[in-house]
C-alpha cells in the first residue's frame, strides 16, 4: 500500500530518530520556521509507542497534528492516550464500504475492527476531527458514492479520494499479482462516470472532501496526465523516520536533521534547488497532498475557492465548520 520504504534513504528501522530528536526537530520548526501544522503518517505511525509523547510536544509547541492510521493498533487504551496528547485530526484508511471490498486490499478480518474503532473513537473524542482516506482502484471505484454515505455514517468530518499510482514511490513494485487494482484503457469511461457521480454527491454532502479540480484530473492520470506546476515544496517538506528531509516524499535527499537543523535545511540554497526540481516535475502525479495543495495555491483558484479552502484548512487545525 505504501512505497516510502522503497526509497534509498531514511527507512531503516534501526536508524529512526529518537523521541528526543523528534522533539528537537519540532521545537526548531515551531520556533524558527513558524510551523503550525504537521502530518504524522507512515507506514503505520502507531507502531511507535512514543508517538503520543511526540504529538503532545508538538501541540504544546503550537503545532496542530494530523495523524494517519489504519486503526488496527488503536486499542481503547491508545485512543485515550491519543486524545490526551492533543491530536487535532485523525484520518483512517478505508477502501470500501463493505468487508469484502475493503479486505481485498487491506487483508482479512480488518474491516470490522477498523469500523468499530472509528465509531468508538468518535464516541470518545467528539472534539477531534475525523477523516477517511479512500484509494481509488479498479477493484473498488464503483463504490465511491457509497463510500461518501458510509463515511457520514461513521461520523467522519472529511473524506478524501486518491487514485492508485503505479509510478512515483511505486515505480519499482511488481504489480503482476495486483492487476485487478490497476486501471486499463477500457475501464476509463466507467471510471470517469463514477468520478463525476461521486463529485456530484460530494457537492450535496456536508463532508469536507476532494476539490472539483482534483476530481477532474483523476481519470486524466491514466489517459493523458495533466502536468501542473507543483508548489508543494514551498509550503511543506517531508521528513523520513531517519531524519532525511525532502521537498517531496517521492524523492531521495541528502539533507538530514542529524547534520543540520530543519530550519537551516529549509533555507539552504541547495535545498532550494531540490524545491525547484519539484516545481518543474514532469511525473504523472495526482497525489492528495502535493497535487491538491498545488491546485489550492494557483492564484485564480485560490481567490475563487476561498471558502472551500478555508473549510479544508480548518479541518486540519481541529476547527469545526459552523
Amino acid at each position: 500500500m505504501c512505497g516510502v520504504c522503497d526509497l534509498k534513504q531514511g527507512y531503516d528501522d534501526e536508524e529512526e530518530l529518537s523521541t528526543s530528536e523528534w522533539k528537537a526537530l519540532i521545537s526548531d520548526a515551531a520556533r524558527n520556521l513558524g510551523t503550525t501544522l504537521a502530518v504524522i503518517s507512515g507506514g503505520e505511525a502507531l507502531l511507535r509507542d512514543d508517538v503520543f509523547e511526540i504529538i503532545h510536544h508538538a501541540e504544546s509547541s503550537g503545532i496542530s497534528i494530523h495523524l494517519c492510521t489504519n486503526a488496527l493498533l488503536l486499542s481503547e487504551e491508545k485512543m485515550a492516550r491519543l486524545i490526551e496528547s492533543g491530536v487535532s485530526t485523525v484520518s483512517f484508511s478505508v477502501d470500501g464500504p463493505v468487508a469484502d471490498i475493503h479486505e481485498h486490499m487491506r487483508g482479512s478480518n480488518t474491516f470490522g475492527k477498523l469500523t468499530d474503532t472509528i465509531r468508538r473513537f468518535r464516541e470518545l473524542a467528539p472534539q477531534v476531527n475525523i477523516g477517511i482516506n479512500f484509494v481509488i482502484t479498479r477493484h473498488n471505484f464503483r463504490y465511491m458514492t457509497d463510500m461518501l454515505r458510509f463515511a457520514e455514517s461513521l461520523g467522519a468530518n472529511q473524506i478524501k479520494f486518491a487514485p492508485i499510482h503505479t509510478n512515483l514511490l511505486h515505480k519499482d513494485k511488481d504489480f503482476s499479482d495486483c492487476r485487478d487494482l490497476v486501471f486499463t484503457e477500457e475501464d476509463l469511461p466507467s471510471l470517469e462516470l463514477e468520478v463525476q457521480k461521486a463529485r456530484k454527491a460530494c457537492l450535496e454532502s456536508g463532508l469536507i472532501t476532494t476539490s472539483g479540480a482534483f476530481f477532474d484530473g483523476i481519470t486524466r492520470l491514466y489517459r493523458e496526465p495533466n502536468h501542473i506546476k507543483c508548489y508543494a515544496g514551498y509550503a511543506i517538506c517531508a521528513v523520513s523516520p531517519s531524519g532525511y528531509v525532502a521537498p517531496c516524499s517521492n524523492m531521495d535527499s541528502g539533507f538530514n536533521v542529524r547534520e543540520h537543523s530543519i530550519s537551516d535545511i529549509w533555507r539552504d540554497p541547495d535545498f532550494q534547488r531540490l524545491r525547484n526540481k519539484v516545481h518543474t516535475c514532469s511525473s504523472a502525479c495526482w497525489d492528495t497532498a502535493y497535487t491538491e495543495l498545488s491546485l489550492w495555491l494557483r492564484p485564480v483558484p485560490m481567490v475563487l475557492n476561498v471558502a472551500r479552502n478555508l473549510r479544508d484548512i480548518f479541518f486540519y487545525f481541529g476547527i469545526r465548520k459552523k
